[in-house]
């Protein structure tokens, strides 16, 4: 598509709408930015005007003066610009079409394969597993709601951070890259609500639990299946095989298609009669097993395909790993946790992995299957992503288990957090409570709404209240929309920090803060 001397209109400049339309005047073309939600404040504006020649409107513009209309999936189809432009037979294209676009115009670009992330759960934790286990071989840019990070040789820098998932904010992301002066060999970008379509490799996390957008007009997997849909010849697909209709869209020359398994479909062995490329599986014991000749990638190896290993530490090092011959096995060490989980390639074990104990390793098992089949599939070998799973102790926000000011903590406050997952959080801290004898849970919920624009609910929030408050010896509702949520026990905080720190005041050393606030991190 050419992207100069058109006539642009681009709504939304809260979610990823102001990268978008600097991109477009930069390109040479004329247009105007629509504030959708009139959040974006003056002095913005009036920046995007003076110093981009960007016209900002905080109400609709006729669409006649426009030759495209550029709309986020979650808006309102019911939005007067959409309702007219549809009537008119304009051209609207949604804000990953035009990144995409915008992505493949940039020379920079060239010779850099890039990964793209979408999916209800496990996004970030799968992106980021992806990245500790790419960066063994590569240099990797990594973009998530945690931050833009550099990774290499398995260690991390911070780039950049504030930045958004949404669409607009890879090209930021991108820019920022380059500034620093990095040129990786691979972008991997956690996206909200869909793919750009210039992905090299696209991984649907999952996509359930489902939920209403743009006014409850649409489903969210209906727009996240824009990930398949748009995906460019001789590109590859990772997909969940529980994502039945992700698996329908995917059916398209030129693309590769993998699957796996989400540990929780336990019942998907098999998927549109075809047996599942990835299932992880988890035991209470090390195996050794083997490696199939495709999955051994290093070149100095014993034999075509022989190889075998003992005594990976638990620290991510690759330096305890014993290469002999004669042998077809790959070995991980235990743990003081005892617990493992092994990998099939269609129905065959090809590797396993102890795990360190500190985190709930059921908030992960997805993330597991997927980073770890992306990693195969893009080169590394079978050892280096053994040990990245071994060393791992969980992502702050994410069910990880830390002590603050000596009372034990259940950190499980990131982006993704939603009532499912707080009633997940809130079983697993009772069952801790009951096997380590610990007295009573302080339970910090809620929103930083100022920082993620999808919410979590009053409503929702007021039934998990009621069915579960009990189970808490106090509830802390944090963020301005709670104080409309009553119940016993109740106490209000503006924000996490001053949720975390009334829950200390509440607990005493015997007890358990759980920690579920929906936030960036």
């Amino acid at each position: 598509m050419d992207l100069n001397r058109k006539k642009f209109a681009v709504l939304d400049l809260t979610h990823g709408g102001i990268p978008i339309a600097k991109s477009l005047a930069a390109a040479g073309n004329e247009v105007s930015g629509i504030d959708v939600y009139r959040t974006v404040k003056p002095e913005t504006l009036l920046e995007l005007e003076e110093k981009y020649e960007i016209h900002c409107s905080k109400t609709p513009l006729p669409v006649s003066g426009f030759d495209l209309i550029v709309a986020p999936v979650h808006l309102d189809s019911a939005y007067p610009m959409l309702i007219e432009a549809r009537e008119h037979g304009k051209d609207i294209l949604s804000h990953h079409e035009i990144v995409g676009e915008i992505l493949n115009g940039d020379s920079r670009l060239s010779g850099i394969k890039t990964v793209e992330v979408t999916g209800v759960k496990a996004k970030t934790s799968t992106a980021s597993l992806l990245a500790h286990m790419l960066s063994r071989k590569f240099e990797v840019v990594l973009h998530t709601s945690r931050g833009l990070e550099y990774w290499k040789e398995g260690s991390a820098s911070l780039i950049y951070k504030g930045l958004s998932i949404t669409p607009g904010s890879i090209l930021v992301a991108v820019e920022k890259a380059f500034e620093a002066g990095i040129r990786p060999n691979f972008f991997i970008f956690e996206i909200s609500i869909g793919g750009t379509g210039t992905a090299d490799l696209g991984i649907l996390t999952t996509l359930t639990p489902d939920y209403g957008i743009a006014n409850s007009t649409a489903l969210a997997s209906e727009a996240k299946l824009q990930l398949v849909k748009h995906a460019k010849p001789g590109s590859t697909l990772l997909i969940n095989a529980g994502a039945k209709k992700a698996l329908k869209a995917a059916k398209k020359d030129k693309i590769k298609v993998i699957t796996f398994k989400d540990p929780f479909g336990d019942h998907l062995s098999e998927t549109q009669g075809k047996i599942v490329d990835f299932v992880l599986e988890t035991g209470s014991r090390t195996s050794a097993l083997s490696v199939p000749s495709e999955f051994v990638t290093s070149s100095d190896l014993p034999g075509p395909d022989r190889l075998s290993g003992s005594d990976l530490s638990n620290s991510a090092n690759l330096s305890g790993l014993l290469m002999q011959t004669g042998s077809t096995e790959l070995q991980a060490s235990p743990t003081s946790s005892g617990s493992c989980i092994r990998f099939l390639h269609r129905g065959k074990e090809i590797l396993s992995a102890s795990l360190r104990p500190g985190y709930n390793v059921s908030a992960y098992r997805t993330a597991f299957v997927a980073a770890s089949a992306a990693a195969l599939e893009l080169g590394i070998e079978p050892e280096a992503v053994i040990s990245v799973i071994e060393g791992f102790g969980g992502l702050s926000g994410r069910m990880q288990e830390k002590e603050m000011n000596g009372i034990s903590l259940i950190d499980n406050s990131n982006s993704g957090m939603d009532i499912l997952s707080a009633e997940k959080a809130l079983d697993y801290a009772l069952l801790k409570k009951k096997d380590e004898k610990k007295k009573n849970i302080i339970l910090v919920l809620g929103e930083e709404a100022s920082q993620v624009c999808e919410g979590l609910p009053p409503e929702l929030v007021q039934g998990f209240v009621n069915k579960f408050g009990t189970k808490c010896k106090q509830v802390i509702l944090v963020g301005e929309r709670m104080k409309a949520v009553n119940g016993k026990n109740i106490s209000y905080a503006w924000n996490l920090p001053e949720g975390l720190s009334k829950a200390s005041e509440f607990a005493g050393g015997e007890d358990i803060i759980l920690s579920s606030v929906k936030c960036f991190r």
